[in-house]
């Protein structure tokens, strides 16, 4: 037995290696993305000072876990310029990632979310472990190692997917009746994203229903403890109901009137359907192979009633949401979905081990999704299905954080300097990406960008432009739909020779 726990470790610390190694290889070669810069300042201000004005529409642990590591770097940080003083915190965050070496920043903040994600593995294979069995753990596992939804967003200083590991492991610890470190789990949860607020909804039905009048106990033992790493997150600096109201700021600083972008059409009030279709075309095949296979075994009946009910009562809350709550903008809202996914199709593996074709098909999943995840690196956040048409054809379905984020760049710094481009005009994803950091020109300033490329035909010349916008520009302008691409960089930026 003690030869079998070993091997165990020994397996699983290679799927631990190969999620790792993936992700800290491919975030050195990626700009910043839209929200990184001011979660991570605002982070390492909020341990400088104990002061919270930063970036408080989201609450302050993902920021947190961040920054810890620049406290052994101690970059500069101006707290007494006009940007700090009124707020304006993409202009600071801009001044402090820059103003600092911003790559070594983001490579060490970085490397913290890694770490974070790769606890979120590790549960993975605890849950789906103790439910079916350790091969199923292995292969819930190896469905999240090589997920590349999970290794876009899990080596970004975003919100998204600490709210993933925080919730897999409230659900986990709370289906192991550990009823005090649920509840600080679910305190990382809901300090983690404000979405992570709606999650004692489910606790109290799940509990309610497990439990009935025995569950008022357990649920004031998980709120309190909750509550604890709620106040710690603030650092102790505030009561928690400093959290309630910053709760209510979310969405307060959002564009008003945007339209939303679905299959090539610009809509204001969006579509119902946004996230269910983003599932199918941005979840990998092998994953909608499970969900379809573990529905039908459904028929035999559940291996463990609870434990399975958790599962899927996560997976429905948060589909349900997201899809009536959460801006229609990115699919890295339903996140928190995959490891529960991933542990409940895991289910399969009892009956697929005990024959030489199942074992077959078992494997070829797996290879299907390792091969899917090698083959997107280190271009994760614009992966799409074979169902969609791959990546090339993402922005024909979605835009924004799936497809482009202001992650590429740097590979447009690289494309530029390897092709010797001397003279490109650059229209990125966001006024606070900084080109010129990279040796490019800026960006062509928003508002210029309507009549320089819409309105009348673009002057000759190179042009590098995010497939977001281009995804934008051709439902509303006929001559784009024309226009072809010369070249692509890391499928978020398309060149265009006019």
């Amino acid at each position: 037995m003690k030869a079998a726990r070993w091997l165990n470790m020994s397996v699983l610390a290679v799927i631990l290696l190969a999620f790792c190694l993936q992700a800290l290889s491919a975030l050195p070669k990626l700009s910043a993305t839209n929200d990184e810069s001011v979660h991570l300042a605002a982070g390492f201000s909020y341990w400088k000072t104990r002061d919270f004005r930063m970036n408080p529409e989201h609450p302050p642990l993902a920021k947190l876990i961040a920054a810890f590591p620049l406290l052994f770097i101690n970059p500069a940080i101006d707290t007494t310029g006009d940007e700090w003083k009124t707020a304006s915190q993409y202009q600071f965050a801009f001044n402090f990632l820059y103003q600092n070496d911003a790559d070594r920043l983001l490579l060490w903040s970085r490397a913290a979310m890694v770490a974070l994600a790769a606890i979120g593995l590790v549960i993975t294979y605890l849950w789906a472990r103790e439910l079916f069995g350790v091969p199923a753990g292995f292969f819930a596992a190896g469905l999240y190692a090589f997920s590349p939804n999970l290794l876009a967003h899990g080596m970004l200083v975003t919100t998204d997917v600490p709210l993933a590991v925080f919730t897999i492991l409230t659900l986990f610890l709370f289906w192991k009746r550990h009823d005090a470190w649920a509840g600080l789990a679910l305190g990382a949860a809901m300090a983690s994203k404000f979405s992570g607020a709606f999650l004692p909804l489910l606790i109290v039905v799940l509990c309610l229903a497990r439990d009935g009048r025995a569950a008022l106990k357990r649920l004031l033992i998980m709120a309190g403890t909750s509550l604890i790493v709620i106040e710690a997150s603030y650092l102790f600096s505030q009561w928690p109901i400093a959290y309630f109201k910053d709760g209510m700021l979310v969405n307060t600083k959002i564009i008003p009137n945007y339209p939303f972008y679905l299959f090539g059409e610009l809509k204001l009030e969006g579509w119902w359907y946004y996230f269910l279709a983003a599932f199918v075309f941005k979840a990998t095949i092998p994953t909608l192979l499970l969900i379809l296979a573990a529905t039908l075994e459904l028929r035999n009946g559940l291996i463990d009633r609870w434990g399975e009910i958790t599962l899927l009562a996560g997976v429905v809350f948060f589909l349900i949401l997201t899809s009536l709550g959460a801006r229609q903008i990115g699919f890295r809202y339903l996140l928190p979905i995959l490891p529960l996914l991933f542990i409940w199709t895991s289910r399969i593996v009892t009956r697929l081990s005990a024959s030489h074709v199942g074992i077959g098909i078992m494997a070829t999943l797996l290879a299907w999704q390792a091969w899917t995840a090698i083959r997107a690196f280190p271009n994760y956040i614009p992966y799409f299905n074979e169902l969609a048409g791959g990546a090339a054809r993402g922005p024909q379905l979605l835009d924004d954080s799936n497809i482009d984020w202001g992650q590429g760049v740097k590979q447009a710094a690289d494309y530029v300097h390897m092709h010797q481009i001397g003279d490109v005009n650059l229209y990125t994803f966001s006024p606070y990406d900084n080109p010129a950091y990279y040796g490019l020109p800026a960006n062509i300033p928003q508002s210029e960008a309507l009549q320089r490329l819409v309105l009348r035909h673009p002057a000759s010349g190179v042009y590098i432009i995010s497939a977001h916008y281009v995804a934008r520009m051709k439902a509303v302008s006929p001559a784009w739909r024309q226009y072809k691409p010369a070249d692509r960089i890391g499928e978020s930026l398309l060149v265009y020779r006019f």
